[in-house]
């Protein structure tokens, strides 16, 4: 009978102090998650996660209202992936610095408790991170509704050097659609760019209308920086009106809406 009350005393003790896991997901291929995590920390440093069957998902837009961004990785972008509805908030920029420590053979285990994300990397070394969850305040972020009269699809690589030339001029650029072609100009004190792009196999412009756009410079760039070289960039601009900006990383998709300015 003593052991019998000992045996469960111990379990009720067990049962008091385990955490309750909600996620236990693996990933083989922590670059695509580490890429994810660093395009959305340029803009999000604290958001909110949606676990569910599709995968993992997050919408939010940033501090200054600039820039919103809707992320997703499908549930079999994951080697193993069991989890229970959750919506959790963590500090995306803390994440960030964990995932960017994962060395190139490393194996993720992701984890939630009822208190924390639990990150192990298995490799050479085994080790594991854990970041508290917490109450991230985040109203329902609801997708633009807008038409655009301007698609265009660019190679990431020619993308990201035209704005590089752009930022020897200027801190903002200007997106201009005319007769099938795309141009990108900036403008400053010491001088001024323009570039054409016209229909190429990495330049594809459809348009219905002609359409210049202003954006920030710098915003641009961090929304492009985790572009693969060889990957194509969806473009979506109307005048005067936010751009949309999307592609993807691995199996990933992340879409950006980037608010004008005024020309």
């Amino acid at each position: 009978m003593l052991w019998a009350l000992l045996h469960l005393l111990q379990e009720t003790v067990k049962i008091t102090n385990a955490s309750y896991y909600f996620a236990m997901i693996e990933l083989n291929n922590v670059d695509e998650w580490r890429r994810s995590i660093s395009a959305i920390s340029s803009f999000i440093s604290e958001g909110n996660f949606r676990f569910n069957d599709k995968g993992i998902s997050l919408r939010a837009i940033d501090p200054s209202q600039i820039v919103l961004v809707d992320y997703l990785m499908e549930k079999n972008s994951f080697d193993s992936f069991k989890i229970e509805p959750s919506f959790v908030g963590i500090d995306i920029v803390e994440l960030s610095k964990i995932v960017d420590r994962a060395l190139p053979k490393d194996k993720l285990l992701l984890d939630l408790t009822d208190s924390e994300m639990i990150l192990t990397f298995k490799g050479e070394l085994e080790r594991v991170f854990s970041l508290p969850l917490m109450d991230v305040a985040d109203s329902d972020v609801s997708l633009p509704e807008s038409s655009f009269d301007a698609e265009i699809e660019i190679g990431g690589r020619i993308l990201k050097e035209a704005l590089k030339d752009a930022s020897l001029f200027g801190s903002s650029v200007v997106l201009r659609v005319k007769d099938g072609q795309l141009s990108i100009e900036a403008r400053g004190s010491q001088g001024a760019l323009n570039t054409a792009a016209k229909q190429t196999k990495v330049v594809k412009v459809k348009s219905t209308a002609e359409v210049v756009g202003k954006y920030s410079l710098n915003f641009l760039q961090n929304i492009a920086k985790e572009v693969d070289a060889d990957q194509k960039v969806k473009l979506e601009i109307k005048s005067d009106s936010p751009m949309k900006v999307s592609y993807p990383i691995g199996q990933s998709s992340i879409t950006f809406y980037l608010a004008h300015m005024i020309l």
